[in-house]
């Protein structure tokens, strides 16, 4: 791959959230380590990491039906301990989107307590373009007992948004899509637009782009932030529409030194349809 940078020479704050291709194919069997492919069921029945398990659902909601809210503790313990996932667990975790569900995941095990946990740099499309090993048979995993210890220090509600928007000291980062920050595409919701002095940054912005996207630098990064006057000394908190874009750029930010940033797992589809949160749009 030219021009690919290890994640220890990309200046990050914490680069041991990561691990490379090169350290998965040696450490494969080691025990007490979990590999979890984070996308569909669909693309991981086409082929995947040799003893990786694979979710159910990769946004670790409330429910299939129920979207707007991350799994409470009870449940979340339950799609870990079928996951192959206890507290001494090392969870790896890859996708084929960027990081978009992996950092997903990554959240929400911090959220839940579990530290131990690591992404594949580069995913499945440097595995697959390094042409190493892959399967198609499903990874029968043993159930662990997984017990959760919550860490809001890294989550905001909406009642912590709604005290939030005169606070000159909090940034709001609003990470989707132009046409449904403009309200244009309302991803079948009620209302359309934006919180109010929000700051806009679409997610896609903080990795590079080609067949094998991995997260930019540290300084690429800061130098994105800075352009949009988000600044180190700021308590940030992202959004999108469900929480999980805005997952992946809450790590893009913690790794590139910025300390004080949360995740509005709710997001817009929460905030839209309850009609006494301001909009602009």
């Amino acid at each position: 791959m030219k021009n690919y940078k290890h994640p220890n020479d990309r200046g990050y704050t914490n680069p041991e959230l990561f691990v490379t291709t090169d350290w998965l194919e040696d450490n494969i069997n080691k025990p007490n380590l979990q590999i979890v492919d984070v996308d569909s069921p669909e693309e991981y029945r086409l082929g995947h990491i040799p003893g990786a398990s694979n979710p159910i659902d990769n946004f670790y909601k409330t429910s299939l039906e129920d979207r707007t809210h991350l799994q409470a503790p009870e449940i979340f313990s339950e799609t870990m301990s079928k996951l192959g996932i206890d507290n001494s667990t090392q969870v790896i975790c890859y996708d084929r989107s960027a990081g978009l569900y992996s950092f997903r995941l990554i959240w929400a095990l911090y959220y839940h307590g579990h530290k131990n946990v690591k992404f594949l740099d580069g995913g499945y499309p440097k595995w697959i373009h390094e042409n190493r090993e892959v399967t198609k048979n499903e990874t029968m995993t043993e159930n662990k007992i997984f017990n959760t210890k919550i860490d809001k220090n890294i989550f905001a509600d909406k009642d912590f948004l709604q005290k939030s928007l005169d606070d000159k000291s909090i940034i709001i980062l609003d990470v989707r899509s132009d046409d449904e920050r403009n309200g244009v595409n309302l991803r079948g919701g009620s209302r359309g637009g934006r919180i109010p002095s929000s700051v806009h940054i679409e997610w896609k912005n903080f990795h590079t782009t080609g067949n094998i996207p991995i997260l930019k630098s540290a300084e690429e990064i800061r130098r994105i932030l800075s352009e949009n006057s988000i600044t180190k000394d700021k308590n940030i908190i992202t959004y999108c529409q469900g929480g999980i874009r805005a997952a992946h750029t809450f790590w893009a930010l913690k790794l590139s030194g910025f300390n004080n940033v949360k995740n509005y797992d709710g997001s817009w589809r929460e905030w839209a349809e309850d009609f006494s949160c301001p909009i602009e749009n």
